[in-house]
């Protein structure tokens, strides 16, 4: 073995969670972390629709499917696999107190993300969606925009913000390289 090679470092481990309004563009960042990144990708919508095939899109439910998310997410801390939370718009800074507070006990890097999106491009985002059925949450209208939008906190100070009525491969490539450069791996499959 030659001593003068340093050792291979292992990426840091991180928890990325997706801050934004419907129809900001969290799904398409999620899914290109996991892809690029290899992060595993937890999203509450895919796990609602799982537990809940006939949904009400009550208040029950999407709680329940967050606690799933929230042990998905631990699941993974336990097992060393950085993960991406996609499907919930973390509009209030409270639930993404109870991610730090999960993945804090792992020694995880939390990275908060917020897609800064206008209202009005979410809305209209979200009603193309609708025309060609392109989401599994049922729930999602236009008008759903306005309500997240009512109850929204302002993101944590450290989240990194992304303009998100840029072209989506911009919003995923700048959203890539940010956490790349913090695991401290290249910008594909680490």
């Amino acid at each position: 073995m030659n001593e003068n090679v340093p050792a291979a470092r292992e990426p840091a481990k991180v928890v990325v969670a997706l801050i934004g309004l419907p129809g900001a563009g969290k799904s398409v960042v999620a899914r290109a972390l996991a892809d690029q990144l290899g992060l595993r990708r937890v999203c509450r919508d895919t796990i609602r629709h799982a537990m809940f095939p006939v949904c009400s899109y009550s208040f029950a439910e999407k709680r329940a499917a967050f606690r799933s998310v929230m042990l998905a997410l631990e699941i993974n801390c336990l097992l060393g696999e950085s993960t991406v939370i996609d499907g919930v718009t973390f509009s209030r800074r409270r639930d993404l107190e109870r991610v730090d507070s999960v993945i804090r006990h792992y020694s995880f890097t939390p990275i908060p993300i917020y897609l800064d999106c206008p209202p009005n491009v979410a809305h209209g985002r979200i009603a193309n969606e609708i025309e060609h059925n392109q989401h599994v949450a049922r729930d999602r209208t236009p008008d759903l925009v306005y309500e997240v939008q009512a109850r929204f906190d302002a993101p944590p100070p450290n989240a990194l913000v992304v303009n998100a009525t840029l072209p989506a491969t911009e919003v995923c490539r700048i959203a890539v390289e940010a956490v790349a450069q913090i695991r401290g791996v290249a910008g594909t499959r680490a």
